[in-house]
């Protein structure tokens, strides 16, 4: 059965599909543009599950509520304010589900557990690769433990010198920080959309970090990455996590294509 839900995402309106599977679907609306841009992230096991999904979202999107939205909250409005705040909380969400649903432990029950940890998930640019997510782990000792993990759980775990974790920490710098608010002008009655952005096919990342109580939730793509923070993590986790592996060789010009290849299943 299919499960559809609404969410502010930053500066964006999305509309997300959950399939009786583990694809998705994402329609979103950036702020001051009429035009809906549809994101496919779909990794159904069936071409029906696919359709169904699809099916949905374009119900959902001809809706007479979804297609014309004529109610904006003025700039600077405690409204505004509210709904980017909502849409804050919503993409942390997201991303965190999506560790969850790639057989990650929910990182809040890692904080109760007071588990200091840095994960990253790692989406090839089609979504077709089966790239496995990476979890660093700091023990009560000072001891540091990656572990490899993919959907069915934990695959291989191997010991880092206790050096990484502070190395990791001070590459961090604002990516886990809450994005600031700043008011938008609202859409004008009548307004031309801007042209469409060009499409860009790349990896995008996903990062979580529990230190203590303390939770941390980001994204960086490199397609329109601007967090020098998130490219400079993401590319150290996926060194880290290659040189455990004898067999392979980190690559400084593709490195989340060779990070792919060392943990490709198919290897």
């Amino acid at each position: 059965m299919l499960r559809v839900a609404a969410t502010a995402c930053e500066d964006r309106l999305a509309i997300a599909s959950q399939g009786r599977r583990d694809g998705e679907i994402a329609a979103y609306k950036l702020s001051g543009q009429d035009a809906w841009h549809v994101d496919l992230n779909a990794t159904a096991d069936s071409n029906e599950d696919g359709a169904l999904r699809f099916l949905a979202i374009l119900a959902l999107l001809a809706s007479p509520g979804t297609a014309h939205r004529s109610n904006h909250p003025p700039k600077g409005s405690t409204e505004q304010r509210a709904l980017f705040e909502k849409g804050q909380a919503g993409q942390s969400d997201f991303e965190q589900r999506l560790f969850v649903e790639a057989g990650f432990t929910p990182l809040a029950d890692m904080a109760s557990e007071k588990r200091a940890v840095i994960r990253a998930l790692f989406e090839s640019p089609y979504r077709m690769l089966p790239v496995s997510g990476v979890e660093i782990e700091r023990g009560a000792g000072g001891s540091v433990t990656l572990t490899m993990i993919g959907r069915a759980g934990p695959i291989a775990s191997s010991p880092l010198p206790t050096s990484t974790w502070s190395r990791l920490i001070g590459m961090q710098a604002d990516l886990f920080e809450p994005r600031p608010y700043v008011p938008w002008d609202p859409p004008q009655a009548g307004e031309k959309p801007p042209a469409p952005p060009p499409i860009c096919h790349g990896w995008t990342i996903r990062f979580g970090k529990s230190d203590g109580p303390g939770l941390g939730s980001a994204s960086w793509g490199t397609c329109g990455g601007d967090a020098q923070s998130g490219a400079d993590l993401a590319r150290e986790i996926a060194k880290v996590a290659v040189a455990t592996r004898p067999d392979c060789r980190f690559s400084t010009t593709d490195p989340f294509g060779s990070f792919s290849e060392c943990f490709s299943p198919h290897r």
